[in-house]
């Protein structure tokens, strides 16, 4: 027997798909991302700039205090000869007392020199304190440049993360329509409707599979995130789905097409995780109702002890364990059977991500 139906999910949803996009090409014309790495690298330049200026002006300080230091030992030199000259000059007054006729010129001229030379290098002493203090000011503020183009380069490479978590986070919601075909094994066991619902719950498995090997692949920063997938609840979910045909194909084999409109809700640090940066970049600014929104849903897995059983859920079959699975969080019925066991019926309560093992005993009548 082939079901078939008419696959209009797809041209339902062109509007809304038209419309997201749109609004994809609006956020890659303007990345904010790109955006912070141009300004880090205007910043970098600046940072760059303002090293170099310190090295000069630290040099250029460096060279007046060595100049200061050798003005000082020549002014010791020229006050000491100073002194000299003037001994002598007053030895020469002395004789003058005594020989009206004693030639003081030579003595004279030799102070004044030595006086001027004095006077010249105390000048040059007091310029380059002068300079020195207006290099040392100047040291001063191209130091406090360098701190605060410093903090703000800080502050730029932690927006960055921001921005790429945010980018990223946008990213991973996304949903998309997919047309999948799956063909299972039906046992003989297996009444028609079982095998049409492994049919359909496979297919949708290997849906949400393709689904995600695609959002993975459609990241901006793709490579990273696949590095850091391990542990990350992507929670894809099958929002809408449409059997387009189904049927056996001989040997027990049941074919199953389908088309299904599926989305991402990932947990709310999974952005952090496939970067591998701090989760609390995805946390911060978030409420608390929005944290509780995030922890809604679970992953779960259901497993047991024996092969060919049948896994229902809330009255939906599933097929054999092991079975993976999107439930929201509270309680669920559960029910695991298979001939000539006694049937697992139990009602369980999904808080996260939970791993349900089943141990199927013999049954009594048997």
């Amino acid at each position: 027997m082939i079901t078939r139906r008419i696959p209009a999910l797809l041209l339902a949803l062109t509007p809304f798909w038209s419309a997201v996009s749109i609004a994809a090409d609006d956020v890659q014309q303007v990345d904010p991302v790109v955006a912070i790495d141009g300004k880090l690298d205007q910043k970098k330049a600046d940072i760059d700039a303002v090293n170099k200026e310190f090295e000069e002006e630290s040099t250029n300080l460096k060279r007046l205090k060595n100049e200061g230091d050798t003005l000082k030992r020549e002014g010791s030199d020229l006050q000491a000869k100073r002194n000299r000259s003037k001994s002598a000059l007053d030895k020469q007054y002395s004789r003058l007392l005594d020989d009206p006729d004693t030639d003081l010129t030579s003595f004279q001229k030799e102070y004044q020199q030595a006086w001027a030379s004095v006077k010249e290098n105390q000048s040059l002493l007091l310029n380059n304190s002068q300079e020195i203090t207006e290099s040392e000011m100047r040291l001063s503020q191209i130091k406090q440049k360098k701190a605060r183009f410093t903090n703000e380069y800080e502050n730029l490479k932690e927006s960055r993360i921001e921005a790429r978590v945010k980018r990223l986070a946008a990213e991973l919601r996304e949903s998309d329509v997919l047309e999948t075909s799956y063909t299972t094994t039906c046992s003989t066991t297996m009444t028609l409707g079982e095998c049409a619902n492994q049919g359909k719950y496979l297919t949708k498995q290997k849906a949400v599979k393709t689904f995600k090997a695609k959002l993975l692949d459609s990241l901006t920063e793709s490579n990273v995130a696949k590095q850091n997938l391990d542990g990350v609840q992507l929670n894809i979910h099958v929002q809408e789905s449409q059997l387009i045909k189904s049927g056996f194909s001989g040997n027990n084999s049941y074919a199953t097409q389908m088309q299904a409109q599926l989305q991402a809700k990932p947990e709310a640090t999974a952005a952090c995780k496939l970067l591998n940066v701090e989760s609390r970049y995805c946390l911060k600014g978030q409420s608390k109702s929005s944290s509780n929104k995030d922890k809604q849903w679970a992953n779960v897995t259901v497993r047991s002890d024996q092969y060919n059983d049948s896994v229902t859920i809330n009255g939906v079959k599933y097929g054999s364990t092991p079975v993976e699975l999107v439930l929201p969080a509270g309680r669920h019925q559960v029910t695991v059977s298979k001939e000539g066991y006694e049937t697992y019926n139990r009602v369980i309560t999904i808080n996260g991500n939970d791993t349900v093992w089943v141990k199927l005993l013999p049954s009594k009548k048997s």
